[in-house]
C-alpha cells in the first residue's frame, strides 16, 4: 500500500489541449494498493486502507505526487562512445567533427563482443533511466547500419526487454538511420534495407520501423517505400520527419497509417492539421534546446486542433544526451508553452499511446508502473529541473527508493 499526497491516475477522456489535473484524475490524501505486479485499488487513503491485507507492506509517500510511470517514446541508447567534441565544436561555431558515423565505428567495434557492450554502455544508462522514473522506453536500433549488426542490436533489445532492473523496452528497428559507408547512394542503402533487413526484424523482436525522413538524409519517397514494406511484414511504422527542414515527410506520413510522426518542427500549418488527425506527434525539446533550433513543433497549433502530442527525450550521444523526462517535461513548458498537466499527459498517456501500449495510466488492473515524485503539487510538475525528484520508482509492481 504506497500513501502519497496526491496520486494523479492520468486516466481520462479528455483532449490533451484543454486537459487540467482534475481531468486527469488528481486524487488528494490518497492511496494505491499493489498486489501481484497490478494496481489492485486507487483512491482516498481511508478508502484503500479498508481494502488492504493486515499484512501489507506500507510505503510512505506523503510528501510525493504519485504519478503513472513515464514512457519514453523516442530514444536511441544503444551506441558506443560519446560525442562531447561535436557539442565543443558547435559552442565555437564550428562544424562537428565526429558526426553520426563516428558512433556507427564505434557501436560496430562495441558490438564484437556484445555481452560486454550491453553490462558496461548500455545497461548502466537503462538502470539511470528506470531510476528517473522511465518505465517504458521505445528503444532503437540505428548505430550499426548492417544486417547483421542492427539484427544484434534487436537482440539485445530481446534479450534484456522484461530485465527487471531496466525500463521495459519496446523495440524499433531503424536501419534507414544514416548511410553508411559501404553504399554509395540512400537509394541503393534502402533497397538494400528492404531487401536483406526487413525481412528479418520482427523475427529478432522489433515491433516498429522508424526511418529518418529528412533532406540530406532520406527522402520521403524513400521513407514511404521503406515503412510500407516494413508495414507488409507486421511491423508498426513511426517516422523522424521534418526536424531541420520540410522536405514533405510529414505530409506523407499522414496519408501512411503511421503511429507516430516524430520532431516535425518545420511542418506547415496544413501539414500540423493533418497529422493532428492521424497520429501522435512526439515531440523533442530537449533536442532543440541541446542544438538550439529557432524552429520549434507547432505543439499549441496540434493540440487547439485536438491533436495528441508526446514528449520524448530522443536520448542519442549527438543531440540529445538527455535520457530525463522530468527534464524533458520542463522543456516542453518552457519552449511549447505546455501546462503541467499537458505534460505529465505528453509523457505518460500521450507517449503510450504513441507505442500502442497499456501504460501510462493508473488504473485498477492496470500494470503497477508508478513514479513517486517529490512536489508539494501536480501543478509544479515540469517546473523544477536539474536533479532526480523521483523518490521512489515503481515496475511491475517492484519499488525501489533512489
Amino acid at each position: 500500500m504506497v500513501r502519497a499526497r496526491e496520486i494523479v491516475t492520468c486516466d481520462t477522456t479528455a483532449q490533451q489541449g484543454c486537459v487540467t489535473f482534475d481531468d486527469l484524475g488528481l486524487i488528494a490524501d490518497a492511496a494505491i494498493l499493489v498486489k501481484d505486479a497490478a494496481i489492485a485499488a486507487v483512491g482516498r487513503d481511508s478508502d484503500v486502507a479498508e481494502l488492504a491485507p493486515r499484512d501489507a507492506v506500507e510505503i510512505d509517500a506523503r510528501d510525493c505526487v504519485v504519478v503513472p510511470g513515464f514512457v519514453d517514446a523516442h530514444a536511441h541508447p544503444l551506441f558506443a562512445g560519446d560525442r562531447e567534441a561535436d557539442f565543443s565544436a558547435r559552442l565555437r561555431g564550428e562544424r562537428p567533427p565526429q558526426g553520426m558515423l563516428s558512433t556507427v565505428r564505434r557501436t560496430r567495434a562495441a558490438l564484437e563482443d556484445p555481452r560486454a557492450f550491453y553490462e558496461d554502455s548500455v545497461r548502466p544508462r537503462l538502470r539511470a533511466m528506470l531510476a528517473h522514473g522511465t518505465t517504458t522506453l521505445e528503444t532503437k536500433t540505428g548505430y550499426a547500419l548492417t544486417k547483421a549488426g542492427e539484427l544484434a542490436l534487436l537482440d539485445l533489445i530481446a534479450a534484456h526487454r522484461s530485465d527487471p532492473d531496466v525500463p521495459r523496452l519496446v523495440a524499433t528497428f531503424l536501419g534507414a538511420h544514416a548511410l553508411p559507408p559501404e553504399f554509395d547512394s540512400t537509394e541503393e542503402y534502402i533497397e538494400y534495407l528492404i531487401a536483406e533487413c526487413v525481412p528479418h526484424a520482427k523475427e529478432h523482436g522489433a515491433e516498429y520501423a522508424d526511418v529518418f525522413c529528412e533532406p540530406g538524409f532520406f527522402s520521403a519517397d524513400a521513407a514511404r517505400r521503406y515503412l510500407v514494406a516494413a508495414m507488409q511484414r507486421g511491423l508498426r511504422a513511426r517516422i523522424h520527419c521534418d526536424e531541420m527542414a520540410d522536405g514533405g515527410a510529414a505530409a506523407m506520413a499522414a496519408t501512411l497509417g503511421v503511429d507516430s510522426a516524430d520532431h516535425c518542427n518545420v511542418i506547415s500549418a496544413d501539414t500540423a492539421r493533418a497529422i493532428a488527425g492521424v497520429a501522435v506527434v512526439v515531440a523533442c525539446p530537449a533536442t532543440i534546446a541541446f542544438l538550439g533550433l529557432e524552429a520549434r513543433a507547432p505543439v499549441r497549433r496540434i493540440l487547439e486542433q485536438a491533436g495528441t502530442v508526446a514528449l520524448a527525450s530522443d536520448f542519442n550521444p549527438g543531440t540529445s544526451p538527455c535520457f530525463n523526462l522530468q527534464t524533458v517535461a520542463y522543456f516542453g513548458r518552457s519552449l511549447f508553452g505546455m501546462s503541467a498537466a499537458q505534460a505529465l499527459y505528453g509523457v505518460t498517456r500521450a507517449a503510450a499511446r504513441s507505442l500502442r501500449k497499456e501504460a501510462g495510466v493508473i488504473y485498477e488492473g492496470a500494470p503497477a508502473d508508478l513514479v513517486a515524485v517529490r512536489l508539494d503539487d501536480a501543478r509544479e510538475f515540469g517546473w523544477q529541473f536539474g536533479r532526480n525528484l523521483a523518490a521512489w520508482v515503481c515496475k511491475g509492481g517492484v519499488w525501489e527508493a533512489n
